[in-house]
């Protein structure tokens, strides 16, 4: 199982020119079954996305298209996940707030892969990074 990231589905929504198709072959693969997890707080983050670019009326659509996914995990961003990502950024010294509260949930979940192409990801020494 891998986690997902928002840039996925922010990436084949928008039919980004670099990274859509990528992108739309990840939730292909999701859709025929491919096992894999969202955070709720990457879902929240893709809402914002689509509200900042006046897309509010596709957020519905994303939601049941989520639904639809019973192979789709949605994992709950809960306050003590945010306490936790608090104390490691203090600790580490990161200020990568939710890719940092992304990899507690994923660490919870024991999973150690996330669909990104956010190189950030990259200094985070449980995750290792996948978009293909």
């Amino acid at each position: 199982m891998r986690f997902i990231d928002s840039n996925v589905f922010i990436y084949h929504m928008a039919g980004d020119p670099n990274y859509g198709d990528k992108a739309s072959s990840i939730l292909e693969r999701i859709e025929r079954g491919e096992e894999a997890a969202v955070s709720t707080l990457a879902i929240a983050q893709v809402c914002s996305y689509l509200k900042w670019k006046r897309r509010a009326d596709v957020i519905p659509s994303f939601i049941a298209f989520l639904s639809s996914l019973p192979n789709l995990v949605k994992v709950e961003t809960t306050f003590l996940d945010l306490v936790e990502a608090a104390d490691l950024c203090r600790e580490v010294g990161w200020d990568k707030w939710d890719d940092v509260i992304i990899a507690i949930q994923m660490k919870k979940l024991g999973v150690d892969e996330i669909y990104s192409n956010d190189k950030d990801l990259d200094q985070i020494p449980s995750i290792r990074r996948v978009f293909d």
